[in-house]
This record gives structure tokens, sequence and C-alpha cells, in this order.
């Protein structure tokens, strides 16, 4: 994801004022990559790597800004710092400030989960640091199904912002060291010493910056990698080099004249661009965003990929593709790409499947219809008469700085702090609602416990869900509960398992359940077993060397005499066995709004029948609904009779527990 913080094209007569407003063509470049984004972020097929939008994005900024500066300076011999941030912040913040306050007011349409960090997001964000600050939270980009924030997408802002800060610093720097050198040899410093010498520190700036992300690129790094200024300013200063080597007559070229005079010299300028469009047609359709990929120089790749395309159609508006990147609706696009951007994201994640009840194309034709439509109102009403706005009393860069830290302490003000769902478990996407490790073995050895009499004795069995229907149980007078919960572990042994589009391995004590169980019903001798499992029976599992899943017969027949084995164990005591259903489930969406196959409501109605079809025949054993209970219309819901029973697609609320309590008491106790 990335900010499309160069300016587009001025609506009207064309005149002067600033990089890129009268070259087409580059607004053509910002539709493409913003068409990338929104790709990627749709689920578009055959475009898994439209992530790299962002890299185009960045060279193209790189461009356009250092075109800026170089022709400030050939023009009036120094750089106008002042001047540059305020354009920047006008420019980009407004808009901003509205997205992020929005998405503040309006955070209950957001998963939990994906706003518990959101006070310290959204004010990262308005200092433009929004990237570290995802650093530091060890944020997954790359993860699927785990709630992304609702401005995650804002961390390439952060990246740019800092880029449009140093590097004019770094410039003036660089023409104040050019001045001190040309006064002692008693010359004139020249446009094309100033361009020579940013031309070196922007080729050797890139060199750095995707050696870094080349060596620094592991599983464990990648989302530093993805994230970090200094990893991803590699595109910013490809496209400031491209500036530098080749820009001779902005003017000229925002005028629309053609800068490029030998035949040979156009005709490379028209072929170019085809190879950058290539190269990244390819990368887009090939790339996952792995660590392998990132340490083969994807990054640098893509870079120069895009430079081909942006630097050729800015000097000769010409050629083939030029034209091409210049017609009406790209033109259009790209002129409202900076909204459509940052109001993208948030969009995407309110209009999903669940509430629209649609997926694949026709959800992503309404997320992109209602993207643009915001992008159109902002462009309207807040990017151009901002942007506009000439006051010649108020201390623009002030106001600016005002302005973003009211919006914090506004924001700190109505959020509270966040605490972070933790991610244990193998891998991250292990369910969130597991907040403690696992079980620890009961010492049969510690004398037995006293109860009351009367009372039942309820021993408890099951995943995550049946974990925390536990923490959050109230007092159940006359029912003693006792948790041998394990949180990620169902019946089903052996793995890999799919979960959430990640392959992932099996927990080792998933697999000595049979052992565990034997012991625990041996010591603790109770009244009633509870067995809560069926959410790792219905994902895609490796079994006997091959992928299946329930409603596969030969997997079939295996979970049946795992279930079978489960039910001879826990009932070895005489216990009466009460096992519940499988609920519905919608952990995670895929980017097109439709479900992962464990979400799939065929395969939770598949193990569900298994089931009864095992408890059936046991005299001893008894089958409670709570898929009936916790979807009594017959699908998935997040709310019943107004209270919101899940958390996070999967696990129940602490007030849904507390709702179930009296319903899962009396079950228990009926004999």
């Amino acid at each position: 994801m990335t900010a499309v913080s160069a300016a587009p094209i001025r609506v009207g007569p064309r005149r002067y004022v600033g990089p890129g407003q009268a070259i087409p063509a580059l607004d053509g470049v910002r539709a493409i990559a913003v068409a990338l984004v929104l790709a990627d972020h749709g689920g578009v097929p055959g475009l898994p790597g439209g992530f790299l939008g962002v890299d185009v994005f960045f060279v193209l900024s790189g461009f356009l800004i250092t075109s800026l500066l170089l022709d400030e300076t050939a023009r009036t011999g120094r750089i106008g710092l002042k001047g540059f941030w305020v354009r920047r912040a006008r420019r980009l913040l407004p808009a901003l400030l509205v997205m992020v306050l929005a998405v503040v007011a309006l955070r209950d349409l957001f998963a939990p989960e994906s706003t518990a960090g959101l006070r310290d997001e959204a004010v990262a964000t308005f200092f433009w640091m929004s990237n570290w600050a995802f650093v530091a939270a060890r944020t997954d980009y790359f993860s699927q199904g785990a709630p992304p924030s609702p401005l995650q997408h804002t961390w390439s802002l952060g990246v740019e912002e800092q880029y449009y800060l140093l590097w004019p610093l770094l410039l003036a720097g660089v023409l104040a060291g050019l001045a001190a050198v040309a006064y002692r040899r008693g010359v004139p410093v020249s446009t094309r010493m100033v361009r020579a010498a940013v031309f070196t520190l922007a080729a050797l700036g890139a060199l750095g910056s995707a050696a870094a992300s080349i060596l620094l690129s592991s599983d464990d790094s990648l989302n530093r990698v993805y994230f970090g200024t200094d990893t991803r300013v590699q595109a910013l200063l490809v496209g400031a080099a491209a500036a530098a080597l080749l820009v001779r007559d902005w003017r000229g070229m925002t005028a629309g004249l053609v800068t490029l005079r030998s035949r040979w010299a156009r005709w490379l300028a028209w072929l170019l661009p085809v190879i950058g469009l290539v190269v990244l047609a390819t990368a887009a359709h090939l790339a996952t965003g792995t660590a392998e990929e990132f340490r083969g120089g994807l990054l640098i790749v893509v870079a120069l990929a895009a430079v081909l395309v942006i630097a050729p159609v800015a000097l000769d508006q010409t050629g083939p593709v030029a034209r091409m990147l210049s017609m009406g609706p790209l033109v259009g696009l790209g002129a409202i790409s900076y909204g459509v951007y940052l109001w993208h994201w948030p969009i995407f994640l309110v209009l999903n499947g669940e509430r629209t009840g649609s997926e694949g194309w026709k959800l992503f034709a309404l997320r992109c219809a209602a993207t643009v439509a915001v992008a159109a109102v902002s462009w309207w009403l807040i990017e151009q008469p901002i942007r506009d706005w000439r006051p010649t009393t108020v201390p623009m860069l002030r106001l600016a700085a005002a302005t973003a830290a009211t919006a914090a302490v506004v924001t700190t003000t109505v959020l509270p702090a966040g605490v972070p769902f933790p991610k244990p478990g193998p891998g991250p996407l292990i369910d969130s609602a597991a907040l403690v490790g696992p079980e620890v073995p009961v010492a049969v050895t510690r004398p037995g416990r006293q109860r009351a009499p009367g009372d039942v004795r309820v021993a408890v069995f099951g995943d995550s869900i049946a974990w925390t229907m536990m923490r959050y149980l109230p007092a159940t007078p006359g029912v003693e509960f006792a948790d041998f919960t394990t949180i990620g572990c169902g019946i089903a042994r052996g793995g890999p398992y799919t979960y959430v589009g990640q392959d992932l391995p099996q927990k080792p004590e998933c697999d000595s359940w049979p052992a565990r169980w034997a012991q625990r019903i041996g010591y603790e001798k109770p009244d009633v077993v509870l067995l809560i499992v069926g959410r790792w029976e219905v994902v895609d599992r490796m079994n006997e060397g091959r992928w299946t899943h329930i409603g596969e017969p030969g997997y079939d027949a295996y979970l049946r005499g795992e279930l079978t084995r489960a039910l001879d164990i826990l009932g070895s005591t005489g216990a009466r066995i009460v096992v519940t259903t499988e609920p519905y489930n919608r952990r995670a969406e895929k980017a097109d709004g439709s479900l992962y196959p464990e979400d799939q409501p065929k395969r939770v109605d598949a193990w569900n029948t298994l089931l009864r079809s095992v408890v059936e025949p046991r005299r001893n054993v008894s089958v409670l609904d709570l898929n009936r209970k916790l979807s009594p219309n017959g699908y998935y819901q997040t709310k019943v009779d107004g209270l919101r029973v899940r958390s996070d697609g999967v696990h129940p609320t602490p007030e849904a527990v507390e709702w179930l309590t009296p319903w899962l008491v009396d079950a228990v106790k009926t004999r």
C-alpha cells in the first residue's frame, strides 16, 4: 500500500504550479499504480503482486519531487524549504486528517481486533510515523485472515513524508557544499555540477537501500523490511536519480514540449516504457511478497522497471505508451488517485462479504465504486480548495503542525489505549482469543478437592472456544467446572494443516490428547464431561501423506474413529457426556470477500452430521446444539437479539458467555 502523494493534474487551464500537473501520462501512471493496489486488496485473480503498486508511486514521487527541486535551484540558486514543506502539507494533510478522524469516529464498523491499537496508529499517522509504529507493533502485512488495521495503508505516507522532510535538506546541503568548493576555486556553481552531485547521492542511496532490503530480508524480518523507510526509500531514490540524470527542461516538459531531439533517443523513449510495463505486469502476476523474493532483489527490479516507464513518458509525451497513459479515464482516475488511495482501504474493510452478501467481481465493483465516489468528493471539497488557498497572513507551516497536534489530542481523548490481541501458537494466525499457554498437567498426587453436597462436577475438554467459555464463565452455584481445554487442539491429529490460507504445523500437545485425557478423567472422575471441538476437524489437513478434509470418505472414517475414541475415554469412569455442535464461523474473509474452507457452512454441517451419527447409539452421550444457539437463523451471526456474540468470528464474547451460561448449566445438570 502506498501514498499517492505526487500532485495530480489540475482540472482547468494549464499553468505551471508544480510537478506533474501538466503531464497527463503521469496521471495515467498514477492510475495504473492505484489500480494495482485496488486489485491486490480486492483479491483480483492473477495479481497477487498488486502491492508493488507502492513502488510505482514511490518512483514517481522521487522523480517529480527531485525534478521540482532541481528546477527551483536552477531558477533561484536555492531551495525554499519552508515553501516546499508547506506545499506538501497543504496537499496531503487535510484529506488525511479527515480520513483518519472518520475511521476513529466509525471504529465500531471494523473488527475489534483491527482497532485494538487504533489510538497509537492514528497519532503516528498524524505525524507521518505510522510505518515505524507498525514495525514496533510487529504488524504482519502479508498475513491472511487476521483483521488488519483500517489505518495500515498509511505506512507508505510515513515513508514518503520522511523522504519529503530529509531529501530537500540533503539537497540543500549539497548546494552548500558545492558553493563552498566553487568559492575556494573561484568558479560558479553550474547546473551540471548540481545534477551530477544529486545523481551520485541518489544512486548511492538507492544502492544502499536495495542492499539493506536484500541482506535483511528473512521470514522473521520481512515486515520490518517492508515497512522500513531505510529499506523502501530505494524506489524514491531511483526516481530521484533518473530526474537528476535526464530532466533538463522541466518547464518545457510540463508545457507538453518534446525535450528529446535525437531520433534514436525518441525511439528509445518509445521502447523503454514497453519493456518497463512488461516487467511490472510480470512482477504483479508472479510476486507474492515472500522473503525469498525480497532477497532476490524484487523491490529494486520493480523500481527500475517503473522508472523505465515514468522517465520516458515524461520526456517525450508523443510516444505510444505516453498516449495510452493519457487516455481520459486513466487521467481522471490519476487526478483523484490520492483520495482513492486514502479511502479505499477502510471502505474495503467496511464493505466486506458478510455485510454486502457479495463476493468476487461483484463485491470488487461495489467497493471500487464507493471508493471513487468518496475520493471524488474529497478531491472537490477538501483537496482542491485547500491546495488553491493562498493566505497572506496565516503561518501555514505552524497551522499544519497545530492541526495535526489537535487531531492527535482529540484522538487520544476519544480512544482508550488498546490492548493488542496476542498470537500464540506455531504461526501468526492461530486463534487470537488464545490468551494463555497450554494447560498444565494435573498432579495426580494432589489431594482430592472438597465440594458441597449435591454439586455437579463437570470436566471440560476442547479447543479455544471451550477455553474462552471457561475464562469468562460467571459463578455457577451447584456446578463445579474443571478446565482441561487446550488452545488450538481438537481431536484430529497429524498435520500440517491449512488455516486462513496458511500451512501451519500441528502443535505437539495436540497429538497426545488420548493419554492426557485418560489421565485427567481417571483422576477427576467427574459427573459430567463437556466436550467442545470441531474447529480443527473442518480444516484442510495432511493425513496419511495427502491433503484432505471433512466430506471425503476416507477422512470421515478417520474422524469417526477419533471421535469414538474420545467418547470412550471421556466416558470410561461412567460420566455422562455432553458434546456441543460446531457453530458456523467467519474467522476471516479472503480479499475478494469469499470464505476460507474451514468457515464454509457445508463443512460445519458435515462435521455436525458426523458428530450426531457417532453420538446417537450411545445412551450416556447427548448433543447440545451450540450452532443453533449462536446461529438461530441458520447462518453465521455476529449478533443474536442485539447481543454481540462473537469477538473475532469464532470465539464468544464475554457477554455471550454470560448469556450462554444458564443454558449450559441447565444442560449439564439435566440427568
